[in-house]
This record gives C-alpha cells, structure tokens and sequence, in this order.
C-alpha cells in the first residue's frame, strides 16, 4: 500500500542570495502622556500664551524707551482714573480714612477726627466747641468724664492706633460712623490691651458737616 505524500514543511523564504530574510517583530507604540486629549488640549491653550509672552519680552528688550513711556502712561492713567472716579488713589495710597466719601464730601469726618484727637489730648474746651451743634449738648462735666476716662493725659492708656470700622448714610441723610480706638496700660504685672468704640452722627447743613453725636459705646479688653 502507499501512502499519501505527507505536508512538506514550512520553510523559510530565501532571498535571491540564499540567505535567510529576518523576521520584523512589530512592537506597539508607547503612548506618551503629551499625547493624550487632555494634554493637547492644554499645550493649545497654553502655547499661545507662552508665544505672546515671549514675543513680547523681546520687543520690550529691542524697544526698552518706548517700554519704559508706555509702562509710566499706564500707571499714570490707572492712578487718575481711580482719583477721579472715586476721589482715592488706589492701593489706598495716600487715602484718608476720615475722608467718609459720600456725595463727593468727607461727610463729616474730619470733625469726628478733630473730636478724636482732642479727646485723646484731653483737650477740654475744643472739645466743647465741636460738641457744640449736639442735641442735647454734653456738659462740661460729662466731656470732662470722658478726658478722664479716655484720654492719654489724665487715664494712663496709650493709644496705639485708631481704625474707621464702618461709615454710612441713612435714608435720613444722617451719617453713622464707628470708630475703633486700641489701648494700652502699662502697670506692674505688663501691659494691658483693651480698646474703645465710638458711635459718631453727622449732619449736612448749609454746606457745612455737623457733628451731632458722639458717643462712647464699648470699652473693654480684647477676648482671648
């Protein structure tokens, strides 16, 4: 019996030389993390920015005069339109804090100032003059009270600073303000912190701002 011609097996092709021709193994690609979507989707919004600051830079080194003019213009105009918008120089340069800013005046603040200031000198009789247009008008004796309490000459404290804590007007056109006054005692056991809030009322009047009320509202230490 025969039998059938069994598979020849596979060989390998030769090239026209009689060589043997290599076997190409394919790899799969390493995905880089630059590739992904959200990664370009950054690099399209960010390269622009990073293009136009570079650009920029360099025409800043090749043009530093005009630079330098454009940059001075610029903050001139901010300064001017921030002075004449809101009657302050901005990043509160030169501001005033008694400078209450309603309807273009200080409203007041420059008398709630003056009170200030006289109080802490223990000034009697200016004290009485700006307390003079209040309903009713504080005695001698309770303005004189207040010196002994509060003042740096007659009560010890040392004032440390004085803070503007709100201003407003009222439907009334009246103007509240609270003021805040840090104090310091110093005795035998270390100093002392407390501090001083004062409620003020002022008026428009014939063009003039009056100082209708003054008064002490809160005096005691800081809580811990």
């Amino acid at each position: 019996m025969i039998s059938p011609p069994s598979t020849p097996p596979n060989e390998t092709p030769r090239t026209s030389s009689g060589a043997t021709e290599p076997k190409v193994v394919k790899s799969t690609p390493i995905a880089r993390s630059g590739q992904s979507p959200a990664a370009r989707t950054i690099k399209a919004i960010v390269r622009p920015i990073l293009k136009a600051l570079y650009y920029s830079i360099q025409w800043i080194r090749r043009h530093g005069v005009v630079s330098i003019i454009a940059f001075v213009l610029l903050i001139a105009s901010i300064f001017a339109t921030s002075y004449y918008s809101t009657g302050a120089l901005p990043f509160h340069i030169g501001q005033d804090q008694f400078n209450f800013n309603i309807h273009g005046t200080d409203g007041g603040g420059l008398s709630v100032k003056n009170w200030l200031y006289s109080l802490r000198d223990g000034d009697l009789p200016t004290l009485t003059l700006l307390s003079k247009d209040m309903n009713p008008q504080p005695s001698q004796q309770t303005l004189q009270g207040y010196i002994s309490q509060f003042s740096q000459s007659q009560s010890h404290l040392q004032w440390t600073s004085i803070t503007v804590l709100n201003a407003y007007e009222e439907p009334d056109t009246s103007i509240d303000s609270f003021v805040k006054v840090d104090l310091t005692a110093s005795g035998p056991g270390g100093t002392t912190k407390g501090y001083l809030i004062v409620h003020f009322v002022t008026v428009s009047a014939n063009g003039q701002e009056l100082l209708i009320e003054a008064t002490p509202i809160t005096f005691r230490a800081p809580l811990q």
